[in-house]
């Protein structure tokens, strides 16, 4: 188990990751690649709700003990050790949606009067000639 704290617009992941992962030994390190597991908390950007959904989130992260590319592979520490917090880490921040949607066919908020409209269907909105915006209202009808 990992803890993630990661806090994105419309996303975030507090709490623990499960996950598995396979060793594979290198000539000169190893390959841990595995699948995380974590819940996310997303607000929908069209109606605002916030749903958790379960996430399961394949890794890769390779591990030399003298690393020839220092973006892509991480050092094997004295004693052997590898720390996947990093790579999970990264990986489940890359899988957060960017725009999510509670469904492919959510209807979002009213314009007017800011309803959900998945929920609460508005029947229209009385006539706003006399708003002192009323005029500005044709400049966007052509």
């Amino acid at each position: 188990m990992i803890r993630l704290d990661i806090d994105l617009t419309n996303a975030s992941v507090h709490g623990d990751a499960a996950f598995e992962a396979t060793l594979r030994s290198l000539s000169d390190g190893l390959v841990a690649r595995g699948d995380a597991n974590v819940d996310a908390e997303l607000a929908c950007n069209r109606c605002l709700e916030v749903n958790t959904e379960t996430l399961e989130v394949p890794f890769e992260q390779v591990y030399r003990y003298e690393p020839q590319d220092a973006d892509d592979e991480m050092r094997i520490e004295n004693g052997a050790w590898i720390d996947l917090e990093p790579a999970v880490h990264d990986e489940v921040t890359l899988s957060l949606p960017i725009v999510p949607v509670c469904k492919p066919d959510c209807l979002g908020l009213c314009p007017t009067c800011g309803a959900n409209l998945n929920t609460d269907p508005c029947d229209g909105h009385e006539d706003d000639s006399d708003s002192p915006f009323a005029a500005l209202k044709d400049l966007f009808e052509s």
